[in-house]
């Protein structure tokens, strides 16, 4: 029941930033609006099938192919996003911190598959959100360069990290009340959509 108000709770806030975001693309005819309301959309597909899966079904689904595709999709539109806002320079060496990103990404994947199995989905998951901290953190790094697009990047490694804390509260919480971190996790996950829509204004206007 309460997966089922926090899912829809999400629907809710996603609509609310799609249409933002939408309204703006069209205003502005901005490339990094257009990607910012696919980040949106992609999302939204991916949780309105879970949330029909549970609302008919009354429980997770047991084939979770449809959203997953749906969530590889907005990944990767975030990751065009912040390409499109911060561009990266050439660089003349390269840096350790922003592999702390990927580093985190593989080490978790592991621990997902040795708790779940799912290699495949795991990989690509670690993959595509290795890849967006990787740029996020590389950015946040060269302050001189990105300050402008801080925000951006902030808010990217706060729903990475969000993220995470929800897969890892599924492996230790069963429980279907509000004292499972895993639906505060998702709330936060919420809160970090809203996050985007100020992030994407003020690196646009940068």
């Amino acid at each position: 029941m309460i997966e089922s108000i926090e899912n829809a709770f999400q629907i809710t806030a996603l609509l609310f930033c799609a249409a933002v975001a939408l309204r703006r693309a069209i205003l502005s005819q901005s490339k990094a609006w257009t990607l910012l309301f696919f980040f949106y959309g992609t999302w939204l597909l991916g949780d309105i099938y879970w949330l029909i899966y549970l609302v008919f079904f009354g429980e997770t689904p047991q084939i979770s192919m449809v959203s997953d595709l749906s969530w590889y999709s907005a990944f990767i539109f975030l990751y065009l996003l912040l390409l499109e806002v911060a561009p990266m320079e050439k660089q003349k060496s390269m840096r350790l911190i922003p592999w702390l990103g990927p580093a985190f990404t593989l080490s978790m994947a592991i621990f997902y598959m040795l708790q779940w199995g799912k290699i495949v989905s795991n990989l690509i998951y670690a993959s595509l959100m290795g890849s967006i901290l990787f740029s996020a953190i590389n950015r946040l790094t060269r302050t001189e360069r990105y300050a402008k697009q801080n925000s951006i990047c902030i808010a990217i490694l706060f729903l990475c990290l969000m993220e995470h804390g929800l897969w890892t509260a599924s492996c230790f919480f069963w429980d279907d009340s509000l004292r499972n971190p895993y639906y505060w996790f998702d709330f936060f996950i919420s809160v970090s959509f809203v996050l985007f829509l100020p992030a994407t204004k003020k690196a646009v206007e940068a």
